[in-house]
């Protein structure tokens, strides 16, 4: 998200859940997408949300694999005949999903208190140098 955005998403009278989790997660719409689809069943297959969300199966893996390293999903094996497996997905619930938010927000907030405190040499290293007038 870039800083525009960061702005215009503070100053926005009413957040949405999306606008939370791309802000806090650092997630993008479709990851989003993906997560709805999964929260709106019990348990998915790449195939399953490869439909939902019209994209091939290489695509949904990746999205589906970002889900469960940011903790949004969790994905089961389920054996199936003659020694094979499948995996299956789902949404974490939405009390976890609050709880991974927080977390972020508290981290970003404790590094923005510490990044401030060097703000004034950070200025100057800018090359901001305060030009004093001679009058």
């Amino acid at each position: 998200m870039s800083l525009r955005e960061l702005h215009s998403l503070i100053n926005s009278p009413e957040l949405g859940a999306d606008d939370l989790m791309k802000c806090a997660l650092g997630i993008k719409t479709i990851e989003i997408e993906a997560y709805c689809v999964l929260y709106n069943s019990q348990l998915s297959t790449v195939q399953d949300v490869a439909t939902n969300l019209n994209r091939s199966r290489p695509t949904t893996q990746r999205l589906l694999q970002s889900l469960v390293e940011k903790g949004l999903a969790v994905r089961e094996e389920e054996l199936i005949g003659l020694g094979g497996y499948k995996y299956l997905y789902k949404a974490v619930s939405p009390d976890i999903l609050k709880s991974r938010i927080e977390e972020m927000l508290e981290k970003w907030y404790e590094k923005m208190l510490h990044e401030i405190d060097f703000l004034p040499s950070k200025i100057e290293l800018m090359g901001c140098n305060k030009k004093v007038n001679k009058s």
